[in-house]
């Protein structure tokens, strides 16, 4: 290990914040300032961070072996260096995040002393230890406000998820919630007043749904209502009747109708609107720049922004659900609890096969969250490598509903109780949007 390059590291982690590692950019500037007479190291250094191994590394907990062993094959493989090259390179991250790697393959973790992490086995289950959960809020003592009858998944074997439970909470770079008396709370960035629902409108309220900078609500008598950013016309919802189902986008809203129809408004730069035609849909998705509809067959339809064939769904049957994440990050949940990819060209080699029984997915612009059918929760981070890799299972337990914010994932726990965890390292996003748990759903 080179002591400069790692004496670089450890002072821009020091001046900087470790959250500097995942702006590349900025990231190269300070080591070309720091160590500027070690271009090969350099360069090593900032191929591993351009496919997200930091990050990787940082959460790996219990599975770091799996994922050093992933992100060596990945250097030797995306940059052609050798594996001694590979392995120096997760060395000297690995010792500025505290891991100490011994003679015979094991990892001891500085900052917990004497405790072991064993190399990894195929049969390993890859979960994280309670104790080292990364939110205060998950799997803290408090008293269950209301018991919520859980979705019985054993006897819905074609059902995805009890809607009930998932249109009632929302994320984006907020968090939204039905409470049990049918008004709304919301937590996190308001710039654009999109927490404010807690006026006198906002009553009998039975789903809500959280678009980039609004949050629009569905009335129990079928009427909509929004608050937030309006420069596209997102929020022009107030002529809406007979109204089932809701879903807001980026810049524009979606509304199902009893009949099988649907109502759009917003931005429709890429034909996102364009939607009224559709007839038997069942269940709308709008993502950032485009609409699914998924048929009362299982079958899809879409309109929206379909560059290098990104948004092809003709493969698709069985449709339950469809998780949004940006172009070219899309996934379908089937009916039988399996993933399909979306997109002739979608960047994602993930085996997704590999993944069964799950009960709901969603989304944000860097990962997916998919909910089993035993209540449990993975967060399967895709896009710092191409290959991906599976971030955490983690140590929630009994989950009914989940919803993928920004920054951020809450969940819906069968007693009634709401968890909620941030997901990036920067404590700067941190803007509010994870104070949920005394809301009383």
């Amino acid at each position: 290990m080179n002591p400069q390059i790692f004496e670089a590291l450890t002072a821009v982690r020091d001046t900087h914040g470790d959250g500097v590692f995942y702006n590349l950019t900025t990231a190269r500037n300070l080591l070309n300032d720091l160590a500027p007479t070690l271009r090969k190291e350099r360069v090593q250094v900032v191929n591993f961070l351009e496919i997200g191994g930091y990050f990787q590394l940082k959460y790996a907990e219990k599975s770091y072996p799996l994922v050093r062993k992933k992100l060596t094959e990945q250097l030797i493989e995306t940059y052609a260096v050798d594996r001694a090259v590979a392995e120096w390179v997760l060395n000297l991250f690995s010792e500025l995040l505290g891991y100490k790697i011994t003679s015979e393959g094991g990892v001891y973790l500085s900052s917990t002393a004497e405790k072991k992490i064993t190399p990894w086995k195929p049969t390993e289950t890859m979960t994280r230890p309670q104790s080292q959960s990364k939110s205060p809020y998950v799997g803290a003592e408090r008293r269950p406000i209301m018991t919520v009858p859980r979705p019985n998944f054993g006897e819905q074997k074609k059902a995805f998820i009890n809607e009930r439970f998932a249109q009632k909470i929302s994320a984006n770079y907020h968090s939204v919630a039905v409470t049990r008396d049918g008004q709304v709370s919301a937590a996190g960035v308001n710039s654009d007043g999109q927490c404010n629902t807690n006026t006198y409108d906002w009553r009998d309220i039975t789903a809500v749904s959280a678009g980039a900078f609004f949050t629009v609500g569905l009335r129990a008598d079928g009427t909509v209502l929004g608050v937030g950013r309006n420069d596209f016309g997102q929020l022009d919802v107030q002529n809406w009747t007979q109204i089932k189902k809701i879903s807001a986008g980026a810049r524009h809203t979606v509304g199902l109708r009893e009949d099988g129809t649907l109502l759009a408004c917003g931005q429709s730069r890429h034909g996102e609107c364009r939607v009224s035609h559709w007839r038997n849909i069942v269940r709308v998705v709008a993502g950032q720049d485009c609409t699914f509809g998924i048929k009362k067959d299982g079958r899809v339809l879409v309109s929206g922004n379909n560059r290098n064939g990104s948004l092809d769904v003709s493969h698709l049957e069985n449709v339950a659900d469809i998780a949004y994440a940006a172009p070219g990050r899309i996934i379908a949940l089937l009916q039988d609890g399996t993933i399909a990819r979306v997109g002739r060209e979608n960047h994602m080699r993930k085996n997704f096969s590999l993944f069964r029984n799950i009960r709901q997915v969603s989304a944000a612009p860097d990962y997916f969250a998919a909910l089993s059918e035993n209540g449990t929760v993975r967060l399967l981070a895709y896009f710092w490598q191409e290959s991906g890799v599976e971030a955490a299972t983690t140590d929630w337990r009994d989950i009914i509903a989940i919803a993928a914010g920004r920054h951020h994932i809450i969940g819906w726990k069968s007693n009634g109780t709401l968890l909620a965890e941030m997901l990036h390292p920067d404590l700067a996003y941190n803007k509010g949007q994870i104070n949920v748990t005394r809301w009383e759903m």
